[in-house]
């Protein structure tokens, strides 16, 4: 987590983000965001020119302790590699209570109803402007699934294994992301760039708003990052 502040990440106080308030429907009036109830195990960055989907499966990743944990990852398929965030799931009586019924709903909900619900907002903490004239000036969040293919690989808790719940994020598959990661790539190193995914609320029974999980990258320096090992994966995450 900490390399002198290069090439790492952080858990960033989570009143950066700003989240529908309770009367958002009415006012429109964004407000900032409580704690996350779920948060960053880690992150990791691997190089390859074929990234790879359901990356759940592979062995390496989270240094091999993936399984100890319910775990929430994101998969940012990029041109040049795979870009992870894995976080901690604690029991739903440490959620907020309408964040626990809105993520319960996601868990739950088919391509459609997810795709039309989770969020990211990207917040540029420091970096040129040229980069946060690319990514924006972190009020808005993107609702992922309008404007990226999303795949889901979700896999409940059981008797014989912890809850596995994965959104593939594919980068390569949109010409929009993949022009504003062309400019971020090129600065990465001067960057120090906030991410949370929010489950959108649609309704007073959702509102307010509430980061589900958040983490932060500081000068990542992609010329140090590993090539992501060649691995012959299992099909132990399905899609759902």
């Amino acid at each position: 987590q900490s390399n002198n502040v290069v090439s790492c990440w952080s858990q960033p106080e989570a009143t950066i983000f700003h989240v529908r308030g309770s009367n958002y429907l009415k006012d429109r009036i964004k407000v900032p965001s409580g704690a996350p109830p779920l948060t960053c195990r880690g992150v990791d960055v691997w190089m390859t020119d074929n990234p790879e989907r359901n990356i759940a499966r592979h062995p390496d990743v989270l240094g091999g302790k993936l399984a100890e944990k319910d775990t929430f990852l994101v998969n940012f398929l990029l041109p040049f590699g795979n870009f992870v965030a894995y976080f901690d799931i604690p029991p739903l009586s440490k959620f907020p209570a309408k964040l626990a019924n809105v993520w319960t709903k996601f868990r739950r909900g088919d391509q459609e109803y997810r795709d039309a619900r989770l969020k990211l907002l990207p917040v540029v903490v420091e970096g040129p402007w040229i980069v946060k004239a690319a990514v924006g000036p972190g009020k808005s969040p993107a609702l992922l699934g309008k404007v990226i293919p999303l795949q889901y690989f979700f896999r409940e808790p059981s008797a014989q294994s912890k809850g596995v719940f994965e959104v593939d994020v594919i980068i390569t598959a949109s010409t929009i992301a993949k022009g504003i990661l062309s400019v971020v790539k090129g600065h990465t190193s001067a960057i120090s760039i906030a991410f949370a995914f929010i489950i959108e609320g649609t309704n007073g029974e959702e509102l307010p708003e509430n980061v589900l999980c958040c983490f932060q990258m500081h000068s990542l320096r992609l010329e140090d990052c590993p090539v992501l090992p060649s691995s012959l994966l299992d099909d132990t995450v399905t899609d759902d």
